[in-house]
């Protein structure tokens, strides 16, 4: 396929294949930069936007033309776009910006019933990329996003709200919008009960 595309668009497929992102926090930073009027989608002129900057910042030789963006931007929904809407939802952006790793995937939440003090630490300190001490904002929303994505295949933005209404109910339990170390060990218990 790779040889079938225009120079720019096979950068755009091999930029997906070898630059998976850190975590899902950085994920979420992205997110957040170009979901600019907050709907929760990347529509059409969002995905323009981060495809220009991501060009841009490659340092292309040739400066990216507004039709080629145009194009490109139609080539990615046709890729990624799986509901067919127009927009990327988070799903279809992560299956774009994939993560070296989802660390709740591992083994050791699948079939073991139990979690290390190692494997907290571990986690709170790949979330926790601040060292605040506590995993808030992006942070908190990358967990969020890692721990959706074990529970359903298709979600969006209004998903991960929910979801974080849901664990915050029942984790957070001084209410200040964060997870500490205790309150994250109460998280990943729950998740290797399911």
């Amino acid at each position: 396929m790779a040889k079938l595309l225009p120079t720019d668009e096979n950068f755009l497929l091999l930029f997906r294949f070898s630059n998976p992102l850190e975590s899902s926090v950085e994920f979420m930073k992205i997110w957040n930069r170009y979901d600019a009027d907050g709907s929760g989608f990347l529509e059409a002129n969002e995905l323009r936007n981060f495809l220009r900057d991501l060009l841009t910042d490659a340092s292309k030789s040739n400066e990216v033309t507004e039709d080629q963006l145009i194009e490109y931007t139609d080539m990615i929904l046709q890729m990624f776009d799986s509901n067919k809407d127009g927009k990327l939802q988070l799903s279809e952006m992560s299956r774009l910006l994939p993560v070296k790793e989802n660390f709740l995937e591992r083994q050791i939440f699948k079939d073991s019933g139990t979690v290390t003090r190692e494997d907290i630490e571990n986690i709170f300190s790949l979330y926790d990329r601040d060292g605040s001490g506590y995993i808030e904002n992006e942070e908190l929303k990358g967990f969020l996003k890692d721990l959706l994505s074990l529970i359903k295949k298709e979600y969006d933005f209004s998903d991960l709200e929910d979801f974080y209404v849901t664990i915050m109910k029942g984790c957070d339990t001084n209410r200040d919008g964060k997870l500490s170390k205790k309150e994250l060990t109460m998280v990943l218990m729950a998740l290797v009960q399911m």
